[in-house]
């Protein structure tokens, strides 16, 4: 194996001797961020997809740390609803928190 490889091969792999509340602390420092910084103007569907992939990072982080190999078996394990009330993880809102224009 180069040198190149395994330093690819490094830097891919997930450190899962971190605590698991500073990887979700650190998501959702970031997840605010994101969610602020779409939520100025109405986003919806950004906002969606921001908390389509925050989900699914943190579901293969647990996937990895649990040694489960089978993405359907790891939804079905951490689903959703549990990755906020167990993990807490932070809800990005996905709708706006206006209805109509301020005209």
């Amino acid at each position: 194996m180069s040198f190149q490889t395994a330093r690819e091969q490094a830097e891919t792999q997930v450190n899962l001797h971190v605590p698991l509340e500073n990887i979700v602390g650190s998501m959702n420092a970031t997840l605010r961020g994101w969610s602020n910084y779409f939520h100025y103007r109405n986003s919806n569907g950004v906002l969606e997809k921001v908390k389509t992939h925050a989900e699914e990072r943190l579901r293969t982080h647990l996937m990895k740390r649990h040694k489960v190999k089978d993405r359907g078996i790891g939804s079905g394990r951490f689903p959703s609803q549990q990755l906020y009330t167990k993990y807490g993880l932070y809800k990005v809102p996905t709708t706006a928190g206006w209805k109509t224009a301020h005209a």
